[in-house]
């Protein structure tokens, strides 16, 4: 009994039609650090990349999100971090919910993944240390897409990645939650 379930069930999956459709896309920003990393480190810029699995209506999409950001100024030159540098690279699976799909066409996303970070500061003018980690990383964004030319819509959208393992060990802030807010402008292709 349970077999002749299990290929009725494949069957109708099979049969199925499924309408959909990828996309991908790029773009460049700036990242502003909040919490823990704001009192250590000044704004920086960034890249993302990300690729979507867009299902059958167009509003609901799957997809995956990449993004390197870059801190490179210390803001504070009084606290035991001299000269901060910091690189983040958060991976992050996510869900986005498109609200319209006329010309302009506004977004929220929600993200679940993982932030690789390297930190290297100055400790005397002759030597130098390196801190580097993983952290489970939680990321809503919104934004909105402009159906400009075809299968290109450029996108503007701004993102807050939160690591949940907070800032390095003797930042400010220690126990609190931390991460960057990302405003990133680029253009996404949709392929059909």
């Amino acid at each position: 009994m349970k077999q002749k379930f299990f290929v009725a069930v494949v069957c109708m999956l099979l049969s199925k039609t499924i309408f959909c459709q990828w996309e991908t896309g790029g773009g460049l920003g700036l990242s502003l650090p909040i919490t823990g990393y704001g009192e250590v480190l000044k704004s920086g810029w960034m890249a993302n990349a990300d690729g979507r699995y867009r299902f059958k209506k167009g509003n609901f999409a799957i997809g995956v999100k990449a993004q390197y950001v870059r801190l490179q100024e210390d803001k504070n030159p009084s606290d035991g971090f001299q000269n901060a540098r910091m690189t983040i690279a958060p991976l992050i699976f996510t869900a986005e919910y498109s609200f319209t799909k006329g010309k302009f066409q506004p977004y929220v996303t929600g993200g679940l993944g993982v932030t690789f970070f390297n930190l290297n500061y100055d400790i005397s003018p002759t030597a130098g240390e390196s801190v580097n980690n993983v952290s489970f990383t939680m990321m809503p964004s919104i934004g909105f897409r402009y159906a400009s030319l075809g299968n290109i819509y450029p996108f503007i959208e701004s993102d807050l990645v939160l690591l949940a393992d907070g800032p390095p060990v003797g930042f400010p802030q220690g126990g609190k939650m931390t991460g960057f807010n990302g405003i990133v402008a680029g253009v996404c292709y949709r392929f059909k």
